[in-house]
């Protein structure tokens, strides 16, 4: 809400003025192009847990991006298959280094949802594992690397597991 209003008293400021638009505008609006899994990603590297787990509640798997411009985890198959030998190899752990972060702040937000549901909280579990069942979707595209895809596969089928278990 703070940011639409921000946005609408940029927008009169501009409209009066006739001056392109405000840095603040545009920092509003760079907000809402940034990849879908950066916060969470970002405070899972710097150890912050809590707010990781947070962010991939928070975030909306079905906006694009879903990683960051510069990360391997945006190659296609053709486009890492197009790369030298070298690159291939150099990029593989990479991938597997993003992709092992990402599976590990899964495995924190799987394991909310259960302790959620342990604690007979219910919806918050369902929040817990619909978010995972739509990253796991998220990832799961046509336009992904083939590891990538595997692993939102995979999440899919854990949420599914997990929906099950606490009858939703």
């Amino acid at each position: 809400m703070a940011v639409a209003i921000l946005l609408v008293g940029c927008s009169k400021q501009n409209i009066s003025s006739g001056n392109s638009p405000s840095p603040a505008k545009e920092r509003a609006s760079a907000a809402f192009m940034s990849p879908v899994a950066q916060a969470a990603l970002s405070s899972w590297q710097r150890g912050d847990q809590s707010a990781a787990v947070s962010s991939f509640l928070a975030a909306d798997w079905s906006v694009r991006p879903i990683f960051a411009s510069d990360s391997v985890l945006n190659l296609t198959e053709d486009k890492f298959k197009s790369l030298s030998v070298a690159d291939q190899q150099a990029k593989s752990a990479e991938i597997g280094n993003q992709l092992g972060s990402l599976k590990r702040l899964a495995a924190a937000v799987t394991q909310a949802g259960r302790d959620a549901a342990a604690k007979g909280d219910t919806t918050q579990a369902q929040n817990y594992f619909t978010s995972l069942k739509q990253c796991g979707a998220a990832l799961n595209s046509p336009d992904s690397l083939i590891i990538v895809q595997l692993v939102g596969n995979s999440l899919d089928k854990m949420a599914d597991t997990e929906l099950a278990k606490i009858g939703k």
